[in-house]
């Protein structure tokens, strides 16, 4: 039998683990030749960097790491899974037993993780058709309600697999979940758990489980699956599921000619990384001083250029007059979806109802990349006109979806479409 690969091995980890391995030897030269140090002055600042990325480094080795303390026990590695809680994970599995550990995961399946997890759907169709029953979802497994949660998480997930693989389900035996480049999609992610959630069940089980079968929940012989751990486990299993849909959209299904960056590239790489750190460990949110332009009701002209207050305003003055192909282009997307679809997507979504007027309110700033705007809309109910509030998420970002610091002028302010969930799809409007 062959070795199995590890998650360090796909192309993107890899080639970043040779790179900083090979930068590292230049590094030792560079200081251990004095000459060098004379010709090369301005080398010293990006050595020290080199040095602070290598230990950065060792955080590609957790997906790995994870893998191997709790795939065989349903939980996986997977793109959108917060990193500090798979390095908490892995110290309390070391301290404290797997069992502990275990326990601290079902736990990170709270609210908020929920929440954004939800709003990820958003990026891929496939997933945003099922936002309303996920949201039901979401709601009985808060509630404590897992009886009710976990089947529906389960279908949800096979219905997806066989949208987006068009051709079978997650749980078929010959479902096929590995992609090029995609951590959730290695062959130690979503393909091993899918064979551990599908083992048989063959006699009916009174005592509470761990993991979910599947087979033996839908088919009536698991008497004790509502618990809070094989809940949260489904929902890790969802939102693996989408980050493979993602690298699927996004051409990863066969490996890509390989790119061997020049040392130009990898220089060029590292400083522009530690520019961005730079630009964030230097961010602040700004003073009460600075929104006294705050509440504002007239043209979104207005406000502060290329601020997440007058990004929303536009979104809000596009989405009142109808205006459905700049509304679009406003919207966070995690997959390369044309203009044109993309327009006939944010009509439909966004078409029937519209607001009659609406009112900036307020603005949090959260991050350097990250706001949440704060907007009261008016618009016309059964009984008359509604005032709704909504908390509008915006995100700064580059062209390729990466995060750039605000004021970066490669980026734009795009707005995450999940915020108005209470609106399209309230039932009185």
């Amino acid at each position: 039998m062959g070795k199995k690969s590890r998650v360090s091995e796909n192309h993107s980890i890899a080639e970043m683990l040779q790179l900083i391995e090979a930068a590292g030897s230049i590094e030792s030269l560079y200081r251990s030749i004095p000459l060098l140090q004379r010709v090369f002055p301005g080398f010293k600042g990006t050595a020290d960097k080199l040095a602070e990325l290598k230990d950065q480094a060792k955080d590609m080795l957790v997906p790995d790491r994870f893998n191997d303390l709790f795939s065989s026990v349903g939980w996986i590695a997977y793109e959108s899974l917060n990193l500090q809680i798979m390095k908490d994970a892995i110290a309390i599995c070391e301290r404290d037993g797997l069992e502990v550990a275990e326990a601290f995961l079902a736990e990170s399946y709270d609210s908020e993780t929920l929440k954004w997890g939800i709003q990820w759907f958003n990026g891929h169709p496939k997933f945003r058709k099922r936002i309303r029953l996920a949201e039901l979802a979401r709601d009985d497994y808060l509630q404590g309600r897992y009886h009710a949660s976990v089947p529906l998480i389960l279908s949800l997930l096979d219905g997806l697999v066989t949208d987006v693989s068009k051709h079978v389900g997650f749980f078929a035996e010959n479902a096929d979940l590995t992609a090029w480049d995609c951590i959730a999609a290695h062959e130690s992610g979503l393909q091993s758990l899918a064979s551990l959630m599908t083992k048989g069940r063959n006699k009916t089980n009174e005592q509470p489980i761990s993991i979910p079968y599947r087979h033996g929940i839908l088919h009536g012989r698991e008497l004790a699956f509502d618990n809070r751990l094989v809940a949260a486990k489904s929902w890790a299993a969802l939102f693996a599921a989408r980050d493979w849909a993602v690298a699927i959209s996004e051409g990863k299904k066969e490996p890509n000619p390989p790119h061997k960056p020049t040392w130009r590239e990898l220089f060029a790489s590292v400083s522009k990384t530690q520019e961005f750190k730079r630009q964030i460990d230097e961010w602040s949110p700004r003073a009460a001083s600075e929104l006294e332009h705050l509440p504002h009701s007239g043209v979104p002209s207005a406000l502060p250029e290329r601020s997440p207050e007058r990004a929303v305003a536009e979104f809000m003055d596009n989405w009142l007059n109808g205006r459905f192909g700049p509304l679009a282009d406003a919207l966070l997307y995690f997959t390369d979806t044309p203009k044109g679809k993309k327009a006939g997507l944010a009509r439909q979504d966004f078409g029937e109802r519209r607001p009659n007027s609406f009112r900036v309110v307020g603005v949090e700033d959260q991050a350097a990349s990250a706001a949440q705007v704060l907007v009261s809309a008016v618009f016309e109910g059964a009984a008359g006109p509604v005032e709704i509030e909504l908390s509008v998420r915006a995100i700064y970002q580059g062209k390729n979806n990466d995060p750039l610091v605000r004021g970066d002028p490669n980026g734009n302010w795009q707005i995450v479409q999940n915020s108005f969930s209470s609106v399209l799809y309230r039932a009185d409007l």
